[in-house]
């Protein structure tokens, strides 16, 4: 039986291999910015986020209100609000979210649903919304800035999303985190103030940086995209690799080799990496699912936030995308994030670790 468990244990590991350099050929295909003079300069961590409007967001209304199949009391309700970032196409400057709220208001928490990076469709994201809605629990899935009908128009969900500009990147992703805190504020407001968070890859960075910044109840992220100087540097391969001009050690657009660019993005980009934040929420209340074959944003970041924080982590034998289907990993996550518990208590922006 061993034997057959390692040989069962290889071909998944080979299968999650070949997965996660499929998806990767597939994001080479998307554009990214590659402006002619890059901002390489060294960022105050605080400084960014203070001028952020994470502690003021931007308000958020219903558009659209319907009812829906989950059952009595069960509403839809397309959310929308001001959004401001790169860009100029209305999703640059429109939020959109979907929340699907029951009838036990205050009673139940709300789960806020972040996807990952160019993701085509949500349907992962809509199927596990829907598994904890068959536990009661509010669900918000928010649509990231240049993605589904956010993106750009005539163009694939992700495209323009990032940029060998570091300054491009961080106000992409600081409009993700206003973007989600403006929808925090209308879910403590409206719904209850027990808001948690599941963010997968890309919106596992949006959640923790919303948890370090904002005290949340509770956060759960998979194969979280938390290092992004890292991932970027280390973790890139073929048409990705030539996109950020980081082939083997050879010069770069960041850098003459591999080891000086990851420093310049390191700190570059350092108001965007989790692990440099000292959280508001705490850590008892934060969950990072490591996918330990992964190939796409690596392993080690995730291990290192878990480390520097001091919250839980789950370890799967897996790659970036067949975590996403590990055998039971979805029941987990459901029943963890259902769990009734205690709302956050009030807290105010973090400063940098």
């Amino acid at each position: 039986m061993r034997a057959v468990d390692a040989v069962a244990g290889w071909l998944g590991s080979m299968a999650s291999e070949q997965l996660d350099r499929a998806v990767i050929a597939g994001l080479g295909g998307l554009h990214v910015e590659q402006p002619p003079v890059l901002d390489l300069s060294p960022v105050d961590i605080d400084r960014f986020w203070q001028e952020s409007r994470v502690a003021d967001p931007s308000p958020v209304r219903v558009d659209r209100s319907w009812d829906c199949f989950e059952g009595a009391g069960w509403h839809e309700l397309d959310l929308v609000g001001e959004s401001a970032g790169p860009g100029s196409h209305p999703g640059s400057r429109r939020l959109n979210a979907v929340a699907h709220i029951g009838p036990n208001g205050a009673a139940s928490p709300i789960v806020v649903v972040l996807h990952g990076y160019a993701v085509p469709f949500s349907g992962y994201d809509r199927w596990l919304a829907w598994r904890m809605r068959k536990r009661g629990v509010h669900t918000v899935r928010i649509e990231l800035p240049f993605h589904l009908r956010r993106a750009v128009p005539h163009q694939h969900s992700g495209d323009h999303f990032f940029s060998l500009d570091p300054a491009y990147t961080r106000a992409v992703v600081r409009q993700c985190v206003e973007d989600t805190a403006a929808v925090m504020a209308w879910a403590q407001r409206e719904v209850t103030p027990a808001v948690r968070f599941l963010g997968t890859s890309l919106g596992g960075l949006v959640a923790l940086l919303v948890t370090a910044l904002l005290p949340v109840d509770h956060t759960l992220v998979a194969a979280p995209f938390c290092e992004p100087p890292v991932t970027f540097t280390e973790q890139r391969h073929g048409a990705m690799r030539r996109y950020t001009g980081m082939l083997g050690q050879a010069a770069g657009f960041w850098g003459r080799d591999r080891d000086s660019a990851r420093d310049a993005l390191s700190e570059a980009l350092a108001p965007i990496v989790p692990r440099r934040l000292q959280p508001v929420t705490s850590p008892d209340r934060v969950t990072v699912i490591e996918s330990l074959g992964d190939r796409i944003v690596g392993a080690p970041p995730m291990e290192e936030l878990a480390a520097a924080w001091g919250c839980a982590l789950w370890q799967y034998p897996h790659g970036h995308i067949t975590l996403m289907n590990a055998r039971g990993l979805p029941t987990r996550i459901v029943e963890h994030l259902s769990a009734t518990a205690s709302a956050a208590a009030p807290g105010g922006l973090a400063l940098a670790g």
